[in-house]
């Protein structure tokens, strides 16, 4: 399990994956999406036998996953940078993830695992494309300004509008709205945290605030970037290029598959047949049925907590146009009037100040007087002292080559003398 938390970047391990994302843009998109970072789940889904006979072990998978989606949607509010948003993004991602493997509904899992991967994939070529822009921009226009600055983009749907389009496209479905992939995956993981044998209402409540969270930093993303005025540098405005067809043809068939990808998963209750569940059956069922881990509840009920999933999305996607659309004043005031709090997101809940404290700094003091008083002196200090003691010996034996013959004489006669002591005084 905590190599799993690791590898998957869940709470408190998670600070390496945003710092991940600095790398080329197709290269996260495909560890962000479909490879790495999902490793951790994939391996606890493949172990779903061992894990389904420790309640304790799943419950704990489960609380982790539940608060890292929760605080990782927390910290993605504040960021500016458009690669750090979806690295956040997908840190909270992978918590649904880890929820789903906790409360036994491991093919749901898997398939948010899928359903992730399409429109993740679009989001992080997507913003490829937009920093690919502006840095032509830029580089036109022989200015350094940042080309990941949410804050120098904006207005860009008419400048790109293919990237647009893909990317809205992806951002609806992580957002959970009906009735994109994001939807299916992320409504069933939310049901059986709620209704499973494993689950609990406390884990529906932090998956369902952190899907509000979402839909809020996702659409502000989208309207920082693509909608209200330019602000971009003056300089820069009409150099704006819509990105290359090696770029756009990606964006549009991930963005086709973020749209339809969840149609193979529809639940009964919606009228479908859930074929990505009947597909997972043999490998998860014998663990299920073995251990009683099942859902549970009214068609009403999961109804009920569907429209209030879907009804949170819908009210952050409205707050984030109130915010940055209606009234783009409003984000201001709401940082300076809640600056505390504003700076705690912002720098990550101070999780990497944290390791420094507890961690690094008294490693480096440990470390520091192990090579000040033990290496330097108590290692250093034998090898030099051996050193030092056969340098005075070897002085010392030196004087008795002298290479005078009355000298060699008389440490004879002191030899003898020393002899015959000995018998005689023995």
């Amino acid at each position: 399990f905590l190599g799993a938390t690791g590898k998957s970047a869940q709470i408190p391990l998670f600070t390496w994956l945003p710092d991940a994302m600095e790398g080329p843009t197709p290269v996260s998109a495909l560890i962000h999406a479909a490879t790495m970072v999902t490793a951790g789940v994939y391996m606890i889904a493949r172990m779903n036998g061992l894990f389904a006979m420790a309640p304790a072990t799943m419950m704990t998978i489960a609380i982790v996953g539940g608060l890292t989606a929760f605080f990782a949607a927390t910290i993605g509010l504040a960021q500016n940078d458009i690669k750090r948003v979806l690295a956040y993004s997908t840190v909270s991602q992978l918590g649904y993830m880890f929820l789903a493997m906790g409360v036994g509904a491991f093919s749901a899992g898997i398939f948010h695992l899928m359903t992730h991967a399409f429109f993740k994939a679009c989001l992080f070529l997507g913003s490829g494309s937009v920093i690919h822009g502006l840095h032509h921009a830029y580089h036109h226009a022989h200015l350094h300004d940042d080309p990941q600055d949410m804050r120098n983009m904006g207005g860009l749907r008419k400048k790109m509008p293919i990237t647009f389009i893909t990317f809205l496209v992806s951002t609806i479905a992580i957002s959970g709205i009906p009735f994109f992939s994001g939807f299916f995956s992320k409504d069933e993981i939310l049901w059986w945290s709620f209704g499973s044998t494993r689950g609990h209402w406390m884990l529906w409540v932090l998956g369902a605030a952190a899907a509000g969270m979402t839909a809020f930093y996702m659409f502000r993303l989208v309207f920082m970037t693509f909608f209200g005025e330019q602000k971009t540098d003056p300089r820069a405005k009409d150099h704006i290029p819509e990105s290359p067809f090696t770029i756009t043809i990606p964006l549009m068939v991930l963005g086709f598959c973020a749209l339809v990808g969840g149609y193979i998963g529809i639940p009964k209750i919606l009228g479908g047949a859930n074929r990505f569940d009947a597909f997972l059956a043999p490998v998860f069922e014998h663990a299920q049925h073995a251990n009683e881990i099942h859902a549970h509840g009214t068609h009403a009920t999961e109804y009920t907590l569907m429209a209030v999933s879907v009804a949170i999305a819908i009210v952050g996607i409205f707050t984030a146009w109130v915010m940055y659309i209606r009234n783009p004043e409003l984000p201001g005031k709401f940082v300076a009037r809640f600056e505390g709090m504003h700076r705690i997101i912002f720098n990550k809940w101070y999780i990497d100040e944290l390791y420094d404290f507890v961690f690094v700094n008294p490693c480096k003091k440990i470390g520091t007087f192990l090579w000040r008083i033990v290496d330097a002196r108590i290692v250093d200090g034998v090898v030099n002292g051996c050193a030092w003691v056969i340098r005075g010996i070897g002085t010392g034996l030196r004087y008795t080559q002298s290479g005078y013959l009355y000298n060699y004489a008389m440490a004879m006669v002191v030899g003898v003398v020393v002899i015959v002591g000995v018998y005689v005084f023995k």
